[in-house]
């Protein structure tokens, strides 16, 4: 077995390697590079995850479909078929969910930019759908400045901005700012 072993597999290698020369079937083991125009130099990555934490050291996530970046240190991901899940934990856990179909994540500052069907949910039910957002991770902020379509245990609301300070538990809506209030409404913060 000491001889035997160490002898058989430099058998097969050798016939791995010479059987294709042998028989003239080189198409096998042929390796060579693409001539794609897909491959630029950015890195990509499928099914990107990245977490970090907020001023305050309260976690969050932002997942993406596919994330790219031209340049290897370069501090912007282009993200898609984006998702953030923020958690919040002061006076009780709290929980927002943000998704849209493209973004722009700048590491460095913790800022989020998010493109096409954006939607922001809480799990004090809070609904929201816009087309575009900021969001300041690090600092727990949202703003908008297109229209706004939203829903809560209050009832709906549309708007022509918005400006959201989880910090200091704001909400602001101005531009046409229509509101429906349900009877019987669950107020809540």
């Amino acid at each position: 077995m000491r001889y035997g072993l160490p002898l058989a597999a430099l058998l097969l290698l050798s016939l791995v390697v010479i059987w294709p020369l042998v028989t003239g079937r080189e198409e096998g083991f042929r390796i060579s590079f693409s001539d794609s125009p897909d491959l630029d130099g950015s890195l990509r990555m499928v099914n990107a995850r990245y977490l970090g934490a907020d001023d305050r050291d309260q976690p969050y996530t932002v997942t993406a479909a596919e994330a790219s970046q031209t340049e290897p240190n370069s501090p912007l991901v282009t993200l898609k078929e984006v998702s953030a899940d923020v958690f919040l934990e002061d006076g009780g856990a709290q929980w927002f969910a943000l998704s849209a179909r493209e973004g722009l994540y700048e590491r460095d500052q913790r800022f989020l930019d998010l493109i096409g069907d954006v939607s922001i949910f809480s799990d004090q039910g809070h609904e929201f759908h816009t087309e575009r957002a900021h969001v300041d991770l690090a600092g727990r902020t949202a703003d908008g400045d297109l229209p706004v379509q939203g829903q809560g245990p209050l009832g709906l609301l549309q708007a022509g901005n918005f400006h959201v300070d989880n910090g200091e538990e704001t909400m602001f809506f101005e531009g046409g700012v229509t509101m429906t209030i349900f009877p019987g409404g669950q107020g809540g913060k």
